[in-house]
């Protein structure tokens, strides 16, 4: 039993292990950045942790993921340029 001043809760830690070992043993393996974000996310990581096992960043993934949105259509929000 480990001691107050060292108690540690290993299950995030675990939970990352298991998303890691589960992405490369996926379909995912060979998948783009955000590909694999997305199987990440289904299986239930955080963002921030979503980046970290696949070393990157939250911010970095935020904009592959508005770049993709973007190029496939997105919202029109009638914000365009007006002539």
């Amino acid at each position: 039993m480990p001691n107050d001043e060292q108690d540690f809760d290993w299950s995030a830690v675990i939970a990352r292990c298991l998303a890691y070992l589960c992405l490369k043993n996926s379909k995912y393996a060979d998948a783009q950045l955000l590909e694999q974000a997305a199987f990440l996310e289904r299986l239930g990581l955080p963002a921030g942790d979503r980046a970290d096992v696949l070393g990157s960043s939250r911010d970095s993934l935020g904009v592959l993921a508005r770049r993709a949105k973007k190029k496939n259509g997105g919202k029109k929000n009638g914000k365009g340029k007006r002539r």
